[in-house]
C-alpha cells in the first residue's frame, strides 16, 4: 500500500469519509478537465456535493432534492436545483455523472425497477452511475434496519442481475458495464465476556481475559485505520457502472 493512502486512510477513518474516497478516486481518474455534468439524486444536507464543489471547477452539479428544506442547502451552495420527487421530474438533460447514494434501499420490488430505470434514463450514453447503499452485516442487522424508512437491501450483484439476467419478471434493456466495485466496513472487533456468559463469574478471569480483548480491538482500531484491514464483513458498497447504451 502506498505511503499516501495509509495517511489519507488515517485522515478518513470515519465510516462516511471513508465511503467518499473510492467516488472521489473514481471522478480523479475520468476527469480529463472538460466540463462535466453531475447529477446528484438526494442531495439530502449537501455533504458529499460541497466537497465536489471544493475540489472540482469543472463540474457542474445539479441537485434534486424533495425536501425543500434542504433543497434550500443545495440552493445556497450555487447548484442548480430541483425540489422534486426524483420519479416524476421530467430532466430536460442527461448527466454524465448520475450519482445516487443511500436511496434505493428506501423501495421495494416492483418499484427498484422504477428507480433503476429511471437513473439509467438520467446518464448521458458513455455516462456513469454511481450508486451507494447498505447491506445488512452478518451479526447486526440493526444498521440496516434501525432506521425506519429503510426497507429492503439490494446487493450490487442485484442490481447487476437486472440488466444481465434473462430469468426474472422484469429485466432492464441498458447495456452497462461494471468499472468498480468497493465494499465498505468496519474495524474487526472481538467481543468480551457478557454477563450472560457461563464463564463471566469468574472475576479473575474475566478482567484478564477482557483486558485482552480490549487490547486486541484497539490493535485492530489502529490498523484498520491505517491499512482497512483487519475488518468486518461488507455492510456498504459504492457501484460504479458506466452505461453503454439504452
Amino acid at each position: 500500500m502506498k505511503k499516501e493512502v495509509k495517511i489519507r486512510n488515517l485522515k478518513n477513518s470515519s465510516l462516511r469519509d471513508n465511503e467518499d474516497m473510492p467516488v472521489i478516486d473514481y471522478i480523479d481518474k475520468i476527469n480529463k478537465g472538460d466540463t462535466i455534468t453531475f447529477l446528484e439524486v438526494g442531495s439530502g444536507e449537501c455533504r458529499f456535493v460541497e466537497k465536489l464543489k471544493e475540489k472540482y471547477a469543472n463540474i457542474k452539479i445539479t441537485c434534486i432534492e424533495i425536501n425543500p428544506k434542504l433543497a434550500d442547502i443545495a440552493q445556497k451552495l450555487g447548484c442548480t436545483v430541483i425540489n422534486s420527487d426524483f420519479l416524476k421530474v421530467q430532466l430536460d438533460q442527461k448527466y454524465d455523472i448520475v450519482h445516487c447514494s443511500h436511496v434505493i434501499e428506501h423501495f421495494s420490488y416492483p418499484a427498484i425497477v422504477n428507480v433503476l430505470e429511471t437513473l439509467i434514463a438520467a446518464v448521458a450514453p458513455g455516462g456513469r452511475l454511481i450508486i451507494r447503499s447498505p447491506l445488512i452485516d452478518d451479526k447486526d442487522t440493526w444498521n440496516f434496519y434501525g432506521n425506519i424508512d429503510h426497507i429492503k437491501p439490494y446487493p450490487p450483484e442485484a442490481i447487476q442481475n437486472y440488466f444481465n439476467m434473462t430469468q426474472q419478471q422484469k429485466q432492464g434493456h441498458a447495456e452497462i458495464e461494471i468499472e468498480h466495485l468497493w465494499y465498505r466496513t468496519s474495524p474487526k472487533q472481538l467481543e468480551t465476556l457478557s454477563t450472560w456468559h457461563l464463564l463471566y463469574g469468574l472475576k479473575i478471569f474475566r478482567k484478564i481475559f477482557n483486558f485482552g480483548i480490549r487490547f486486541t480491538n484497539r490493535v485492530f482500531q489502529f490498523l484498520w485505520n491505517r491499512y482497512r484491514w483487519p475488518s468486518t464483513r461488507p455492510h456498504g458498497y459504492v457501484l460504479f457502472m458506466k452505461i453503454i447504451h439504452t
